[in-house]
């Protein structure tokens, strides 16, 4: 009976462990997938805005190309009265693309104009529909995912159609689930990527 008892404990435990190495990865496809729904309850739960926000626009900034198109983004968005008063003390293009598509609201606008310009202009190939193929495709362009702590997890993901972009996702435990607390942009330049990785492990510690 003791044996059976510690065969179900350690089986437990097993399952718990599992269960909680794989769930920050689960949490990121849920968020993923209900960006793609369009659905803003999801998203709007699962994501710390302000911190998102400071750390993708930090990431833009130094990255020219994307600057240029977040740039432009912003400049065809219809500023607010608020916009238009933050402009007058120096607001860019660029906070007013963060503002309007880094939201609820926003980020499935954004996905979605983003997968029109690769059917019609970029040419290039489209997610698969299928639920499986999709989930194998993200699985591959994994290139790093990683605990930071008992409560901070890392995910690095290639961009489909550019290997070289990788967006750097960190979420952090929040009660009982994870939740998007930061995200980046990044050029995979092994020798620097490595001195920022070795930089933000020591940040962490």
């Amino acid at each position: 009976m003791k044996l059976r008892r510690l065969f179900l404990s350690i089986l437990l435990a097993s399952v718990l462990a599992v269960a909680y190495v794989a769930s920050p990865l689960v949490s990121a496809w849920n968020l993923r997938e209900a960006i793609k729904r369009g659905d803003t309850a999801a998203i709007e739960g699962r994501v710390a805005w302000p911190t998102v926000r400071q750390t993708l626009k930090a990431s833009l900034a130094t990255q020219t190309n994307l600057l240029a198109l977040a740039n432009a983004a912003g400049a065809e968005v219809k500023p607010s009265i608020w916009q238009r008063v933050k402009g007058a003390f120096g607001a860019t293009m660029l906070d007013r693309f963060i503002e309007s598509y880094v939201t609820p609201e926003g980020l499935p606008k954004l996905l979605e104009y983003r997968r029109m310009w690769q059917e019609n202009v970029a040419r290039v190939d489209l997610e698969p529909a299928g639920r499986i193929e999709r989930i194998k495709q993200f699985w591959a362009r994994i290139q790093r995912a990683e605990f930071q702590s008992p409560t901070r997890f890392e995910l690095e993901v290639a961009d489909r159609n550019v290997p070289d972009r990788r967006y750097v996702s960190v979420l952090e435990l929040d009660g009982l689930g994870w939740k998007l607390t930061g995200l980046s942009v990044v050029i995979a330049d092994p020798a620097k990527r490595l001195a920022d990785l070795e930089g933000s492990a020591t940040e962490v510690r």
